[in-house]
């Protein structure tokens, strides 16, 4: 099977652009985990949903033509600083039944 050079700096792309989102999102000190009981919590965290959404940004990205590690690392960075700052604003939490 042959892999062509394309692929696997496609693959390399995705890598850099997630562990370049979670190095920022460190240093922007978002939270690694989310509250306890997870399956309640709805707090943003370097878990869960940074990486879907830097993934997903990155394939758009690459979709339209802007194929390279460069790009992956921008968007990474970029997606880290849309969690922390803009994600709560975009997407609200949802009311809980309990709460008034």
């Amino acid at each position: 099977m042959i892999i062509h050079a394309n692929v696997l700096i496609t693959i390399v792309s995705y890598i850099l652009a997630v562990i370049s989102a979670i190095i920022v999102g460190l240093i922007l000190r978002i939270p690694i985990l989310p509250e306890r009981p997870m399956r309640n919590s709805w707090t943003m965290s370097l878990i869960f949903p940074t990486p879907i959404i830097v993934l997903g940004l990155t394939a758009i990205l690459f979709k339209l033509g802007y194929e390279s590690i460069l790009v992956a690392v921008i968007v990474g960075v970029l997606s880290a600083i849309f969690i922390k700052y803009f994600i709560e604003k975009l997407l609200p939490k949802p009311r809980m039944e309990g709460s008034n």
